[in-house]
């Protein structure tokens, strides 16, 4: 018998059920899909925000990163924060197989739990950046001596390695990748810039498995019919993200408690945010829909009927199969997410400096400002989720966003100087359509393979191309810095988009031949 509490909640998402649904469920299977719906996207989606705000509010800090010690700031250049930014995911791509793995093996809540309450104090670790605090905490690691025999040899061994692959090279360049590995080491108990590195390749390292554990934990709850709609739905938590986030962090920018400046509380408070979230995930998560207490047991008896009769007719056998005939496929696509985050990530990590060098806005205002483009991007992401649902096309409605968001960015660049056009370029042109394509995107590896091999293939596809995420931010980060503007950064990564939306009309030419080959003649 239920408990009192669990009745009310049952009672409270029937409310809710008839609220976004206008006509009844006529079946268990579909009562189930909205219950879960109801149960775990929302919760989800408030974790993603987390998620994606610990991963660009160096947007909003950098503004005030970049000013002197002397008045509160580090020093730093848009190169260093662009590096530091996209640094990220290089430890992102790291716990991704294992995460998902320990999902399986140990159960979700307790993955999500780790995985929150180590990001979180890694964030909050970046907030102390340069401090006596965070000094400390390297002290205590004993210096490697540059001039030692083992740092030679392993330079020596890997300048022997490269020269004997690349003989070819003439007078090759010494490669000194250990050295420069221990100075880095060295310098973590005093130098700013090293700590700034190493919490942002932590906070990767501690983040990087959640996205592909939510991926397995939905696969776990939703038919592969459902899935692509519940994954989407999870996504839309990156929009509305920075148009939170990037407000927030810009009116903490003027905070300052126990002598510290604002820039430093963003990462305090918004990494403390996650470990909360880490305690009262063990009592919204339910591992598995065995342990739904909130499931009516009609509604839990189809839905695990309709998952297991989803596993017997996909073996991981003939998945494989599938997956390794359409390899070609899962590679083009790997390349069209790495490009969609180097302009995503690009973008998203300095859109607060951008705004504020075109249009000469405070920085309170240019982090007000640049939660506009993805006011626009949620309203864009939206209409064309709802729209390819709709029609059931996938293609054109990831290609078109892309070659919109290139065409956005040029605008933007050669208008800079101009102070309101660029800023409206942003805002209206890049705005609507650079997250436009993610719910069209998704579904596409299930328009070639099966349940078991698109969850392969997404896992991949999202490990590989989050590289992305480091060339986007490095690239803008670097090229303002040589150029004092942005201009010339935004039109380094315009061409991105572009390529990414012929690729994507690639794939989709190949899967219409695939389907419809042409005929032999008799």
């Amino acid at each position: 018998m239920n408990s009192p509490q669990e009745e009310r909640g049952r009672t409270f998402a029937d409310a809710c059920m008839r609220v976004f649904w206008r006509s009844p469920a006529t079946t268990a299977a579909e009562r189930a899909r909205r219950r879960t719906s109801l149960h775990l996207i929302p919760y989800l989606f408030f974790l993603y925000i987390l998620a994606y705000l610990d991963r660009v509010n160096v947007s909003v800090a950098g503004l005030r990163m970049e000013l002197p010690p002397s008045q509160g700031g580090l020093g730093f250049s848009k190169e260093v924060i662009g590096f530091g930014a996209g640094i990220f995911f290089w430890g992102y791509w790291i716990l991704e197989v294992p995460s998902t793995l320990s999902v399986l093996r140990w159960g979700a809540r307790w993955v999500f739990v780790r995985i929150l309450v180590l990001w979180g104090l890694a964030c909050v670790l970046v907030g102390t950046v340069g401090t006596p605090f965070s000094n400390l905490l390297f002290a205590w690691l004993p210096p490697i001596p540059l001039d030692s025999g083992v740092v030679t040899s392993f330079d020596g061994g890997v300048n022997w390695a490269i020269g004997g692959l690349f003989g070819f090279l003439q007078n090759p360049e010494p490669l000194n990748w250990f050295r420069r590995l221990a100075e880095f080491y060295n310098g973590l108990p005093h130098e700013p810039v090293n700590q700034f590195y190493f919490y942002r390749f932590m906070l990767g390292f501690f983040e990087g498995g959640f996205f592909p554990s939510v991926i397995l934990y939905l696969s776990l709850w939703f038919r592969a019919a459902d899935r692509a709609k519940a994954i989407a739905s999870f996504m839309s938590a990156i929009p509305v993200a920075s148009v939170v986030g990037m407000p927030i962090s810009g009116l903490l920018l003027n905070f300052h408690w126990l002598g510290w400046p604002g820039w430093r509380w963003i990462f305090i408070f918004q990494g403390i945010a996650p470990i909360i979230a880490g305690g009262i995930t063990l009592f919204v998560l339910p591992d598995r829909p065995q342990m739904a207490n909130w499931l009516l047991p009609d509604e839990k008896e189809s839905l695990l009927a309709d998952l297991e009769r989803e596993a017997r007719d996909k073996s991981s056998r003939v998945g494989m199969r599938v997956l390794l005939s359409n390899l070609g496929v899962v590679l083009l696509l790997t390349m069209v997410y790495f490009c969609l985050n180097v302009i995503s990530y690009g973008l998203g990590m300095f859109m607060p400096a951008i705004i504020k060098s075109q249009s000469g806005a405070k920085d309170v205002w240019a982090s007000v400002l640049a939660s506009l483009p993805y006011v626009m991007a949620l309203i864009g992401m939206l209409l064309n989720g709802w729209h390819s649902d709709r029609t059931g096309e996938r293609v054109v409605h990831v290609a078109v966003p892309l070659a919109l968001t290139g065409f956005g960015i040029l605008v933007a660049a050669a208008t800079d100087g101009h102070t309101v056009f660029p800023v409206l370029a942003m805002i209206l042109l890049v705005g609507p359509v650079i997250y436009a394509h993610l719910p069209a995107f998704w579904p596409i590896p299930t328009m070639f393979l099966g349940a078991a091999s698109a969850a392969s293939a997404i896992g991949f596809i999202n490990m590989v191309g989050n590289m992305g995420g480091f060339v986007g931010p490095y690239v803008v980060g670097r090229s303002a810095t040589e150029t004092a503007n942005f201009a010339a950064a935004l039109y380094k990564i315009a061409p991105f988009p572009i390529v990414a939306a012929g690729i994507v009309l690639i794939v989709g030419l190949y899967r219409s031949r695939s389907q419809h080959p042409p005929e032999k003649s008799v």
